[in-house]
């Protein structure tokens, strides 16, 4: 029986791969390999899909997993709505997806609502689709599994009118990554991994040029209290970013560029044995998270907030248009510097929990 994995692979981009390869190690590790072949979504397969093209495809799959990253849109979940239609005997499993798409100007107000416990009713409605309230909540009552990456996820999907009775808080499946944390709290490193990159001017403030600005400002004192910079890039586009911040410093001989782009194991060796990480792009948040490695979270959409929120430290986020960046960040490194050893003792259990709740998922596949 084929099981797809559908996610947003074969773009180069770190995070989507990851987890994509934290699930295919579980599932070979936990199902029934004489039962189930898994299978994961190719570009072509995912553009054909969402044509609602290759209807003989999903009527021969068993299942599709709808994997790590923001991909409760229309987009995905048009594709898991139309299998149910060609294929209303088909499993559905979402495991750890998120949404991505408040605008800065509503973010406050929704985070400050949640805090309040007030009532969002359908006010933060971002998605164009008509029917895409519809698609998700027919989705949702078909999946045998619903694990979303965040509170806020969670709050939002309340917010516009859908019952939620099955669906569970389950975190970021990029958590589960492991490694041995023998330098977890190493106050005498001088080491700062820095990930940059872009978002394709799709981010708070639509400032790349100035963020970039900041961040140089921000290298540049980090030098000065006698730090150690690497700049790596967790996409293939994020390369030349990595470059243009690595060219404006003065500095070079404190400052190494990593020019291809890293894999999850090669950005834990780089990092495990770092007094801090600052980081654009989610998934080095996640990474340096699980590493037990303290980091500064440049927030450039809605969720790195859900992230953060998920393992409590929200306190660890600048908003990307924040007006006094690099001064803030440079806030946090010395609050780092003061309390990194308490910020994650209690990561290993939040991780725990993840794994438990996103283990669930292979219950199905025994």
């Amino acid at each position: 029986m084929k099981v797809l994995y559908l996610g947003w692979l074969g773009y180069k981009n770190i995070g989507d791969e990851l987890m994509w390869d934290i699930f295919r190690e579980k599932f070979n590790e936990k199902a029934d390999s004489t039962k189930y072949k898994l299978i994961p979504s190719t570009k072509t397969v995912q553009m054909r899909l969402s044509k609602n093209k290759n209807k003989n495809f999903l009527r021969n799959l068993d299942s599709i997993i709808l994997g790590g990253g923001s991909l409760l849109g229309p987009r995905f979940i048009t594709i898991l709505y139309n299998a149910i239609k060609v294929n209303k005997n088909i499993n559905l499993f979402i495991w750890g997806s998120g949404i991505d798409w408040i605008e800065k100007r509503d973010l406050n107000r929704f985070v400050l609502m949640i805090e309040e416990q007030a009532t969002l009713e359908n006010e933060f409605n971002y998605f164009n689709d008509s029917q895409f309230k519809h698609k998700l909540q027919t989705v949702i009552q078909h999946a045998k599994f619903i694990g979303v990456r965040g509170h806020y996820t969670y709050q939002y999907l309340k917010s516009i009118g859908l019952n939620l009775d099955r669906v569970k808080v389950t975190g970021d499946p990029g958590l589960l990554t492991t490694m041995i944390r023998e330098n977890e709290e190493n106050p005498k490193s001088n080491k700062v991994v820095i990930n940059w990159g872009t978002a394709m001017h799709k981010l708070y403030g639509k400032n790349e040029a100035g963020l970039e600005n900041s961040m140089m400002a921000i290298v540049n004192e980090l030098i000065t209290k006698g730090y150690e910079i690497y700049i790596y890039p967790i996409w293939d586009k994020d390369i030349t970013p990595c470059k243009n911040l690595y060219d404006k410093i003065t500095d070079k001989k404190n400052v190494h560029f990593i020019k291809t782009v890293p894999n999850q194991y090669k950005i834990l060796d780089l990092i495990k044995d770092a007094r801090l990480t600052i980081n654009f792009k989610l998934h080095a948040n996640v990474l340096s998270a699980a590493a037990g490695i303290p980091f500064i979270a440049l927030a450039y959409r809605f969720k790195t907030f859900d992230f953060a929120n998920f393992i409590g430290l929200d306190h660890l986020v600048i908003s990307t248009d924040d007006p006094h960046l690099s001064e803030n960040v440079l806030t946090k490194v010395s609050y780092i510097e003061n309390h990194g050893s308490l910020l994650f003792r209690n990561m290993p259990s939040i991780q725990q929990t993840v794994e438990k709740d996103l283990d669930q998922i292979f219950e199905f596949f025994k």
